[in-house]
């Protein structure tokens, strides 16, 4: 006898929990890795070198979108796929792969007349290898994150890591300089490429015609559209402060927003992978996916604005710790971007919707909605230098919000209200507890940048927590979320 809705959806939390737990040590690994390989490289390398570097990566990670035209979402999205379908879709990545890489490196010559920097030529050749490499591995992990099978995601990222972290350190003792970051990029692809297949087990066919992939590659245009837009207000500001500021207010700002997103990346990253394809099943049910949603946004919030809302109030000393004196110019950049990253996180749930109820061309235009207002914000920011595009940078973050609620859930089993609903007791528990962290950091004024981070974090923790529990359903969350821990060992069912 098949199981009823209940026991199902009671199945689907118990996996989803327990996936949850292998991609969050997963990400606490890749954390550490890419937390250690930064404290290196910024003693080893200067604003400079990060500036030339992203002025190459802000053009090509735009033209790597078309790259994977959004057919790894339509993978792990279709109800059901085909062997013959994932070979024709890996086909069509490594063609694009393949093409994109040849357009990046042409490239090279106009980056360096753009930016007045020859060295850009050969760095923008570099760092088009990664185009190639990273196609032939895209159906592969889009195979098994749809499978659910996040242990050998978690492996094949890790040690991809730690490769290219490697090969960043070497080539950066060595006097390198802004290469060790292009070796980062190459040895990464390459590696986590080479993992996939290994981990996967699919080996592509030969090209085949009316094998029915005329509807994803649809839904992947889609995909792709918002990606493109959405990766163009995302990088636009680097372009726009590089050209009129140069690379050092560039690497100041990329690098404050890197730091930043670093740790808030490496919490959502993991929820959002199983999210993903735990919402796709239950698109057909309205009930139990509006009730994931909610059980979803409520624990990406409680998770990532208390320590956005740390970072905030610690800005400097985070600053003056990881990267060194040399970059205390970033903390300010740093503190502006912390209101951005404060929302960022459960904003995005709007298109997580949207994919996973397979409304892809909703998505697309609500990517354009965002890119038009966050546009406008750097132009008018643009004046006052890397400062003021942050400024406007984080109004327009706000400005826009209620308005992309209202467009992305309409006709949804989602509602705006859901959504504030579920952020409701992070956001205001958040607010108490970096109000008083500011005001603590105040009074150790002599203390070490270490130190203050030292004592500031339990006790911000504990302030969060107890304030968390005296809010309205406060201690039943948390009870549900202690629960949590014991999900884990219980056993699942699995299927594709």
């Amino acid at each position: 006898m098949d199981p009823g809705p209940a026991a199902q959806s009671d199945v689907l939390k118990a996996r989803s929990i327990k996936s949850g737990a292998i991609t969050l040590t997963d990400q606490a690994f890749s954390y550490g890795v890419q937390l250690a390989a930064t404290i290196i490289l910024a003693r080893l390398l200067t604003p400079v070198d990060y500036g030339i570097v992203a002025m190459v990566t802000a053009i090509t990670g735009f033209m790597n979108l078309f790259r994977e035209l959004g057919l790894s979402s339509a993978t792990i999205q279709s109800h059901e796929i085909t062997n013959n379908q994932l070979s024709a879709l890996f086909w069509v990545n490594v063609g694009l792969g393949g093409l994109i890489t040849l357009c990046i490196a042409a490239l090279g010559p106009v980056l360096a007349w753009f930016y007045h920097k020859p060295q850009l030529s050969l760095v923008t050749v570099g760092i088009s290898l990664t185009s190639l490499f990273s196609s032939l591995g895209t159906q592969h992990g889009a195979l098994l994150t749809r499978q659910m099978r996040f242990g050998a995601l978690a492996v094949v990222r890790v040690s991809a890591l730690v490769a290219g972290s490697g090969a960043a350190i070497v080539v950066a003792l060595t006097g390198g300089t802004y290469w060790a970051l292009v070796a980062s990029s190459v040895v990464t692809a390459l590696w986590s490429t080479c993992g996939l297949w290994i981990a996967s087990g699919f080996r592509p066919g030969r090209p085949r015609k009316g094998v029915g992939i005329r509807p994803l590659v649809r839904f992947g245009a889609h995909i792709a559209g918002f990606d493109i837009v959405n990766y163009f207000h995302r990088n636009l500001d680097n372009v726009l402060i590089g050209r009129a500021w140069g690379a050092q207010q560039l690497g100041l700002y990329s690098k404050a927003y890197a730091l930043l997103m670093f740790p808030i990346t490496n919490l959502r990253a993991p929820l959002h992978r199983v999210a993903f394809p735990a919402l796709s099943r239950l698109q057909n049910d309205p009930g139990q996916f509006r009730l994931y949603f909610v059980k979803y946004c409520s624990l990406l919030a409680f998770i990532s604005m208390p320590f956005v809302a740390f970072l905030f109030a610690c800005s400097e000393d985070v600053i003056r710790l990881l990267l060194g004196p040399n970059w205390v110019a970033a903390a300010e950049l740093f503190s502006i971007l912390a209101l951005v990253a404060f929302v960022q996180p459960v904003i995005g749930l709007t298109g997580t919707v949207l994919v996973t109820l397979g409304q892809g061309g909703r998505y697309f235009r609500l990517g354009l909605f965002t890119a038009i207002i966050t546009v406008i914000s750097f132009f008018i920011g643009l004046p006052w230098g890397a400062r003021g595009v942050a400024i406007g940078y984080c109004l327009a973050t706000y400005i826009r919000l209620h308005p992309a609620l209202m467009y992305a859930f309409h006709k949804t089993p989602i509602r705006p209200s859901d959504f504030y609903r579920s952020i409701a007791k992070p956001c205001l528990a958040s607010f108490v507890m970096g109000l008083v962290a500011v005001i603590v950091r105040g009074r150790l004024t002599a203390a070490s940048e270490a130190v203050v981070l030292a004592l500031l974090f339990p006790l911000s923790a504990l302030i969060y927590l107890g304030v968390f529990a005296l809010l309205p359903g406060g201690r039943r969350t948390l009870a549900d979320y202690w629960k949590y821990p014991s999900l884990i060992w219980r056993r699942t069912g699995h299927s594709d």
